[in-house]
């Protein structure tokens, strides 16, 4: 299965275990740091090279690419987008943006199936300048954000891969850490957070999850984190 996100930072932490992590996957990432719905079609509108292809979450090249390029560069299956992290929960900002990113997708790559990637909460920690969108307040973020990414995937005729959720019901039963399975309050931690991510992915796929464990990782958390995502319906 060819997988191709276009997205930012969050797109990152979702795929930077994904190939590792199963067997007959290719998976990359189109990255800006921060990017919106918004900076997404206007860099497809321009045909802009804008992007880092990345590959586990790390730059193949320092060469930057544009997002159209990639997307006619190969077949893809399955192309997922997002909102950036900070307007997830936004409805007002989704549109009329969201609409030129399909389009142009349709048009380059009729073939793939799109999916839209869930986005979490911040930590409750969180400084992130986006936080007072939702009053500092984690589980606000997180119920905006899954009632707007929904809604916009029906819109859209999308499946949603609840990263999201899956992050926030993980903070709920996990044996807490302190990290709230983020590195900076709102970016995953480089093991546990980011596996959690790739395995919802996985899951979501149905593609076949081998015995990986990131480095330095607690062989018991990651089978926490598996057996409590799997109970997600």
């Amino acid at each position: 299965m060819k997988i191709l996100a276009l997205g930012n930072s969050f797109s990152a932490d979702c795929t930077a275990h994904l190939e590792k992590m199963t067997s007959g996957t290719y998976v990359r990432n189109l990255y800006i740091g921060g990017c919106s719905l918004e900076r997404h079609a206007n860099n497809l509108n321009s045909r802009a090279a804008a992007y880092e292809l990345q590959k586990d979450g790390i730059a193949l090249s320092p060469d930057l690419v544009s997002a159209n390029e990639i997307f006619a560069s190969d077949a893809w299956d399955v192309i997922t987008v997002q909102q950036v992290s900070g307007k997830s929960g936004l409805y007002d900002t989704y549109y009329p943006h969201l609409t030129t990113v399909l389009e142009q997708i349709r048009a380059l790559c009729p073939n793939a199936k799109i999916v839209w990637n869930q986005t979490w909460a911040y930590a409750t920690y969180s400084t992130h300048g986006d936080f007072p969108n939702y009053d500092c307040d984690q589980q606000k973020m997180f119920a905006m954000i899954n009632e707007t990414s929904h809604r916009v995937a029906r819109e859209n005729g999308l499946d949603v891969i609840e990263v999201g959720r899956a992050i926030q019901t993980l903070r709920e039963q996990l044996p807490p850490d302190g990290t709230e399975l983020c590195r900076d309050s709102s970016h995953l931690s480089l093991d546990y957070g980011r596996y959690a991510a790739a395995y919802v992915w996985a899951k979501f796929f149905v593609l076949p999850v081998g015995d990986y464990i990131p480095d330095g990782a607690d062989p018991k958390r990651i089978a926490e984190i598996r057996q409590i995502c799997n109970r997600l319906a």
